[in-house]
């Protein structure tokens, strides 16, 4: 896909408002990299759909949910951190 046509497609996907995740099909790793980089959303699958590690953090950007559930995402989201001083 040339350069023109790259960024008009990936001004179309990022002008919604939900963010969940992506799909990109390439033989060419680089534009893989590249084209997910540009993309606004929590997840890009390259060359599969819907493959996940659940030690990997998932969730969406703008209004596709509000942070991430998975790995340490999930504990630093359902805790908070607490100081306590005593003297001794």
């Amino acid at each position: 896909m040339d350069g023109e046509l790259k960024e008009e497609v990936t001004a179309r996907a990022n002008n919604t408002c939900y963010g969940l995740s992506a799909t990109v099909w390439s033989e060419n790793n680089e534009e893989l990299i590249n084209t997910a980089h540009g993309l606004r959303v929590g997840t890009v699958w390259c060359n599969t759909w819907l493959t996940r590690d659940l030690n990997m953090p998932f969730g969406g950007t703008k209004q596709s949910g509000m942070g991430r559930e998975g790995a340490l995402d999930s504990f630093h989201f359902f805790t908070e951190q607490k100081t306590i001083c005593i003297k001794i």
